[in-house]
């Protein structure tokens, strides 16, 4: 029983980055059968369709069946903010850096205007920001 306890936290606590950009099912083919479905018993069947037939290791190897490279590239830019948010917060506050030089090269956004950013300082750092919400609206203040 300690056993399947302690396997269940570690997964749990694994999943959480691995299924960050796909939702609670991760990628895999449930994820791709049952996409436009939303809803518990879904997510359900979708994460036991990836569960017990091993096309999520697959996908995830070759960037097939949901797991693309646009879902790799969120998390790394989200874990970089976790890894690097005061460097980063003081280089948005100063309008340039090299934190946040490398962060926008990370999201390849290189040739932004690095001011409007800086602009938006408050609005991207407000207090209780998560990594998530502060990478969402710098992707915002980019996108206009």
């Amino acid at each position: 029983m300690k056993k399947l306890l302690a396997a269940t936290t570690l997964t749990l606590m694994l999943s959480q980055t691995a299924f960050a950009g796909h939702g609670p099912a991760g990628c895999g083919l449930g994820a791709v059968l049952f996409k436009d479905k939303s809803g518990l018993m879904w997510n359900v069947l979708a994460a036991t369709t990836n569960g017990t037939s091993g096309n999520q290791t697959f996908g995830m190897s070759t960037g097939t069946l949901g797991c693309e490279d646009a879902a790799k590239a969120s998390v790394a830019s989200v874990s970089f903010i976790e890894d690097n948010r005061m460097a980063l917060a003081n280089d948005i506050a100063r309008g340039e850096g090299e934190t946040l030089d490398a962060y926008l090269k990370l999201i390849k956004a290189e040739k932004v205007d690095t001011q409007a950013l800086r602009k938006n300082y408050k609005r991207i750092f407000s207090e209780g920001q998560t990594s998530e919400q502060i990478h969402a609206s710098i992707l915002n203040v980019i996108r206009g």
